[in-house]
């Protein structure tokens, strides 16, 4: 006993049947109540989303035998002759198998001739793209001015295979993918028709899988009938298709949410043992996390999801746990986690990594908190006499390969109005200035400290590891930007003069010999150091400062 498929049996027969294309069959429908029909049409969209299906209700809507309406009759002689692809006056041509210089020369002559039945003779040629650019060639001159009974209906996939001299002849349409919602309905309609049972979970997971193909999802639905007889059931979907549950993805999701890393470990163990891909589990929740970031800021389902009320129900209360932030934070990781597995031999570990990563978040301090704990650390610095933290190391008069020291400016040349006690002050004023105008400037400036003021001179110091930066601020338009900065902020006519200093920018390099002095700088150094241990919570493991013993 044979049946028809579902595909095929509830095919749109007319405009009103097509499902999430409204753009299109409006378009058509108006133009054919307006008299208003172009010579060729060019549908364009991805697999079975209604782009034939359309084409042949456009055909048996031109030559339908009754009196022109927004859609055909189909209970006419012309109708049932194109239903069953039948009527001569419409050909459907396969773009594939048919797209030689001879195939389309064999056209151009059969165009001549009039229709046998209808009002219009019609060619539906499917996947155009696949034709050779000859046989493009030698269709422009017919598509350009064909004869008024001759109406040409293209569809394509991939419409940038199409030359753009065949695209400007046509009226392009651009189908759309159909929403999983819509899917879903129109799956309940069908089966509520077939006197199908089945599960609205398991009508959920075939309107996601489909991919926005109604085509696919019938097809699927239809398997799915093969597969489980009488009632279709949400596991039963998961086995064929080999899917990964959503429960499991929830499950996953809450042990990343309560910061559980043993049992989301033990949780992809499982399901990995029971044959699931790790890829897939990493693309399903990947694509749970997104509906949760969509749910988060749109506050409700956008067209492209598809929920239960139980699995909203469970969205929700997921989302009360969490910040925005943090959905950004697991959803940026699963994204490099995909990257990585693309090339990994053994696809788990990335996963597991970062499963893990994500479990222990809680630990991850943000920047901002950073930036506030800083300077929270600087403030306690100078309470300790200390000073600012970038001036913790570098010395307060630090010995000069060139020019004097800061000291030295009561002996002779004394220091202008804007002394070198106002410049310090004001020098967070001055790289404040440098950032606004160039970051790069900036970031280069921000290693180094002012450390003399001689008669008009400014000395900018840098330590001996950052030989690079001070070359590079060296350069004309660097170095005027700095004595722009730096005259704007202590409104005196002061020129730049970049130095090296006898000392290194690394903690334990206090560039000198002098016990005595290491001593000092150590204890200097310590309030800096118990600051940042607190900040990143670490703790002392070697002292660099003893030499690296």
């Amino acid at each position: 006993m044979s049946s028809q498929v579902l595909a095929q049996k509830y095919r749109p027969r007319t405009f009103e049947d097509v499902v999430g294309q409204e753009a299109v069959t409006r378009t058509l429908r108006n133009s054919i109540l307006q008299g208003r029909i172009a010579n060729a049409y060019i549908f364009c969209g991805p697999r079975g989303v209604g782009k034939t299906s359309i084409a042949r209700v456009l055909s048996k809507t031109l030559n339908c035998e009754k009196p022109p309406d927004k859609s055909p009759c189909n209970s006419c002689a012309s109708c049932a002759e194109i239903a069953l692809g039948s009527n001569i006056d419409v050909l459907e041509i396969d773009g594939a198998s048919n797209r030689g210089i001879d195939e389309i020369r064999t056209l151009r002559e059969n165009v001549k001739f009039s229709p046998s039945k209808g009002k219009f003779k019609i060619y539906i040629i499917d996947e155009v793209h696949m034709l050779t650019q000859e046989a493009f060639n030698a269709l422009l001159k017919t598509l350009e001015e064909p004869p008024a009974h001759v109406k040409f209906i293209f569809a394509t996939t991939e419409p940038h295979k199409v030359l753009p001299t065949i695209l400007s002849r046509c009226q392009k349409f651009n189908f759309k993918k159909i929403s999983p919602k819509m899917i879903f309905d129109r799956i309940l309609d069908v089966t509520k028709k077939e006197r199908i049972n089945i599960e609205e979970k398991a009508a959920l997971l075939i309107a996601r899988s489909s991919d926005g193909s109604l085509r696919d999802s019938l097809v699927i639905l239809d398997q799915m009938v093969s597969f489980s007889g009488e009632k279709i059931l949400h596991d039963d979907v998961i086995e064929l298709l080999g899917m990964v549950q959503r429960d499991k993805i929830f499950e996953l999701s809450d042990a990343v949410i309560e910061s559980d890393p043993g049992r989301a470990v033990r949780m992809l163990d499982g399901m990995i043992n029971n044959g699931k891909d790790p890829v897939l589990i990493a693309n399903s929740l990947t694509g749970h996390w997104r509906d949760l970031m969509v749910l988060k800021v749109a506050g409700s389902p956008t067209s492209d999801m598809a929920f239960s009320a139980e699995e909203l129900k469970r969205s929700e209360a997921q989302l009360e746990k969490l910040s925005l932030e943090e959905i950004l934070y697991v959803l940026q990781n699963l994204s490099h986690c995909l990257a990585l597995m693309k090339g990994a031999m053994f696809a788990r570990v990335p996963l597991e990594l970062t499963l893990i990563r994500l479990t222990r978040r809680g630990a991850i301090v943000s920047l901002p908190d950073i930036l506030a704990r800083l300077e929270k650390m600087e403030e306690a610095c100078r309470g300790t006499g200390s000073g600012h933290l970038a001036e913790a190391r570098v010395r307060p008069e630090p010995v000069l390969r060139e020019g004097r020291s800061a000291a030295a400016g009561s002996e002779g040349n004394e220091p202008p109005a804007a002394g070198f006690g106002a410049v310090k002050f004001q020098w967070k004023a001055v790289l404040a200035y440098v950032k606004k105008k160039k970051m790069s400037v900036f970031a280069f400036l921000s290693v180094a400290k002012p450390v003399e003021v001689s008669g008009n001179k400014v000395v900018i110091g840098f330590g001996k590891d950052h030989a690079f930066h001070k070359e590079t601020l060296e350069a004309g338009d660097n170095k005027c930007l700095i004595e722009e900065a730096v005259n704007r902020v202590t409104g005196s006519s002061l020129r730049v003069e970049f130095v090296l200093l006898e000392i290194s920018d690394r903690p334990g390099d206090t560039g000198a010999d002098d016990p005595g002095k290491e001593t000092e700088a150590k204890e200097k150094m310590k309030p800096v150091i118990d600051a940042a241990m607190d900040v990143f919570g670490g703790c002392v493991v070697r002292d660099i400062t003893e030499g690296g013993k």
